[in-house]
């Protein structure tokens, strides 16, 4: 039985955890935290194929939307999957009829909507744009349950978690496997994943290997229960934001990369006031109980990282990990259970750094 240690226990981690052991290996993830702790319990956990200009980055997240609902199903909506779709004019007006038409190349579902479809999509909202996107096979989740419920499946099947477990060296065996050293002791292995997020280039370094990252920080804020029912993930061009399953609003600030010299308080108060804004018959009544600030791991060309360092240890990081993670797990475990290479990941592969 083929023994892998798989280093984090986010999401990425958890998926691929649970695949390979469901494919009978022996599985030991290690975690230098808690579970979920990274960057999988700081997501907005929207679901999507949008604004994707390759057509090879594009298939997969099809791909990736398609397990999404294959693992709703097998769990029977346990996972608390939301299939409300969204509704997104981030981008500027003049902008959304050129990213229908790109999409459309790609035979992706997106409709153009005017401002008097959004009154009746969403009634709550205000100040509308003239025209919004709306990709109406989109979901959300809370990725941190996902996790959780992924490790417990990997569990079930046999694997290992050990929590507050962090790695300190992977040497190479003289039998051509791996050792991890941790607090727990030498553990042999017979292949190393590292899913480690934000850390997953420290821990390629560690092994004398080049993955260069460009980690960006990000602010999420949690309010009280709305008095109304959003039905879509809102993408406006100030706030990110949508409704938690028990009635509650969970909003992030841009994907601008940086937070600049501002505290992360002041961000959030100000997320709070654009929040209002946007729902003025909530606005009265709405207070921020819980504020999450995280970074998100991020190869430095933005895409998935996925594949093995110079023929040696195998690593799996990205941005979208919610998106992308069931369908990650599938395939990484295929890859590490059957030696086979699978296509969809080949333009991905991290050794393009390498001629960097």
């Amino acid at each position: 039985m083929k023994h892998v240690g798989i280093i984090g226990a986010g999401i990425i981690g958890a998926c691929i955890a649970r695949e390979l052991a469901l494919a009978g290996c022996r599985v030991s993830v290690f975690e230098a935290h808690e579970p979920a702790s990274g960057a999988s319990s700081r997501s907005m956990g929207w679901i999507n194929a949008s604004f994707v200009t390759r057509i090879d980055y594009y298939e997969m997240r099809i791909a990736a939307i398609q397990a999404h609902r294959k693992l709703d199903e097998e769990f029977n909506g346990a996972l608390q999957t939301q299939w409300t779709g969204s509704l997104n004019w981030e981008a500027r007006e003049n902008k959304l009829d050129e990213l229908v038409e790109e999409l459309g190349r790609f035979g992706h579902p997106v409709k153009l909507v005017t401002r008097d479809d959004l009154r009746v999509l969403e009634p709550e909202l205000a100040d509308l744009p003239v025209k919004a996107l709306l990709m109406e096979n989109e979901g959300a989740v809370e990725a941190s349950h996902v996790t959780r419920m992924m490790l417990r499946a990997a569990q079930d099947a046999g694997a290992v978690v050990l929590a507050g477990v962090p790695v300190s060296a992977i040497e190479q065996d003289a039998n051509a496997g791996h050792v991890i050293v941790s607090p727990a002791g030498r553990i042999q292995v017979d292949d190393v994943v590292i899913a480690a997020g934000i850390m997953t280039g420290d821990l390629a370094e560690k092994c004398g290997q080049k993955l260069p990252m460009k980690n960006e920080p990000g602010v999420l804020i949690e309010t009280n229960e709305l008095p109304f029912r959003l039905q879509h993930t809102i993408w406006s061009p100030d706030v990110h934001f949508k409704q938690l399953p028990d009635g509650r609003a969970i909003c992030g600030n841009l994907f601008s990369g940086a937070l600049g010299d501002d505290a992360v308080e002041d961000v959030a108060d100000r997320m709070l006031e654009r929040l209002k804004q946007r729902l003025p018959n909530a606005a009265a009544g709405l207070k921020m109980e819980k504020v999450r600030h995280g970074v998100r791991p991020m190869p430095v060309d933005s895409y998935p990282a996925i594949g093995r360092l110079n023929n040696d240890v195998y690593v799996a990081v990205m941005h979208s990990g919610v998106t992308l993670g069931p369908l990650v797990g599938e395939l990484v475990a295929r890859e590490i259970a059957t030696g086979a290479d699978v296509a969809m990941l080949t333009p991905f592969r991290p050794g393009r750094f390498n001629d960097a």
